[in-house]
């Protein structure tokens, strides 16, 4: 809401579009909007190199203005045509990344990051969003105003990012531990499992899980006998963090992949590529369901 007032007698108040409803309208590749443009270089047929503005960042892409500041369109790319964007994100940050053209729309259009892409360009990418990403839901937050918008005040504090802790919802053996975005899906598991397993949660921002549980008991992975990885998180992927866990952290615990019921077969492959033991469907939500694939897979790793 930017305000209230009078039109044509009557009372009212002006609203806006919410940030994330924006987003989210934005083929997944839209997680962080800058206040401002964001110049950057991409090439079109051939070696031909334009100039461009990128108006919203994705966790897998791109928002590319065509239209430049100089009101030049260029050469139009058509769909699945490969690309190359280079872009400062930061003084000293500045990334090279393979990209196709995803999508058209009027004045601009959507580039997906190829899985050809190296390792450390990607990380440096997703993990400078990520950071955008939090910093401006912290100011989206604090500038919100029942009465509202308000403007922001030029005495405040800088924000500082809390570290984030594992916290017991339901202490009970065997212990699961939920790594998720927020506390829905792990509030879920516990009122719907709570008789039969106990529930720990993560709400995952990034760096090793293993220290984060110390709160949970003194051994290396305190009580835990089974991790359950949500699929969405808020950086990266679920994949991603099982990858890390297995390879980097070397967790001996079992791991179940969580997500949406479309394309479980592909889903299952990949989680098991991953390291994980299985994928389990919790969109819908089945208790039968996931208590079964909980159960079955702590028997299996008794």
């Amino acid at each position: 809401m930017e305000g209230s007032g009078r039109l044509a007698g009557v009372e009212c108040c002006h609203l806006t579009t919410p940030r994330l409803l924006t987003c989210l309208e934005e083929w997944s590749l839209a997680d962080y909007l800058p206040d401002r443009p964001i110049p950057c270089t991409y090439t079109t047929h051939g070696t031909t190199i334009r100039d461009g503005m990128i108006r919203a960042f994705g966790n897998d892409g791109v928002q590319l203005s065509t239209r430049p500041a100089d009101g030049h369109r260029g050469e139009p790319l058509a769909l699945q045509a490969d690309t190359l964007l280079e872009c400062s994100l930061e003084r000293d940050i500045k990334v090279l990344l393979p990209c196709t053209v995803n999508h058209h729309a009027e004045g601009y259009l959507g580039l997906r990051i190829r899985d050809s892409v190296e390792a450390e360009p990607l990380h440096t990418y997703r993990a400078w969003l990520s950071e955008r990403v939090w910093s401006q839901n912290e100011r989206d937050k604090q500038e919100f105003s029942p009465e509202g918008i308000r403007s922001k005040r030029k005495d405040e504090a800088p924000m500082v990012r809390p570290g984030s802790q594992a916290r017991m919802i339901l202490d009970h053996s065997p212990l699961v531990l939920v790594i998720a975005e927020g506390d829905a899906f792990p509030q879920r598991i516990a009122e719907s499992l709570g008789r039969k397993f106990g529930v720990a949660t993560l709400d995952y921002v990034k760096g090793l899980v293993k220290p984060t549980l110390a709160v949970l008991g003194p051994e290396d992975w305190g009580p835990v006998k089974l991790i359950l990885v949500h699929q969405r998180l808020r950086v990266g992927s679920g994949l991603e963090l099982t990858h890390q866990l297995v390879g980097t952290e070397g967790c001996p615990l079992p791991i179940l992949v969580a997500g949406t019921e479309e394309d479980v077969s592909l889903k299952r492959n990949r989680a098991i590529a991953a390291g994980a033991v299985d994928f389990i469907s919790v969109d819908p939500f089945n208790v039968i369901r996931v208590m079964k694939a909980l159960d079955e897979t702590l028997k299996m790793f008794a």
